[in-house]
């Protein structure tokens, strides 16, 4: 309790070359998935989202680009340790999965 205390006053967390105040993090909501794509919102912002994957594969069009690697290795690292019977997988899963949210918005608002 007196941990979480501490990061709301000031500390600053590291993910990939983004740093993000504490404060702004206790805001994020407590369920892990919901968590991960608050934290995606706020390190790539949804556009950026929209236009990404997870990891690159063959068929990748050019519209699209991968997003960071230590960023994304920050956010499960951060992700499994605050929600601790969390498996790597798990995170993953929850990352493709604001991505396709993200994709599909983009295509239905036409952005």
């Amino acid at each position: 309790m007196k941990e979480e205390n501490k990061e709301v006053q000031g500390e600053m967390m590291k993910f990939g070359v983004n740093t993000i105040p504490a404060a702004r993090l206790a805001i994020c909501r407590t369920d892990y998935s919901k968590y991960v794509g608050d934290l995606l919102d706020i390190c790539f912002g949804l556009e950026t989202l929209s236009e990404s994957v997870l990891k690159c594969s063959k068929n990748r069009t050019s519209k699209t680009h991968v997003l960071d690697e230590g960023t994304i290795n920050d956010i499960m690292a951060h992700v499994m340790e605050k929600f601790q019977p969390i498996c790597i997988g798990m995170v993953r899963g929850a990352i493709r999965q604001k991505l396709n949210t993200c994709h599909k918005s983009k295509q239905r608002n036409g952005m």
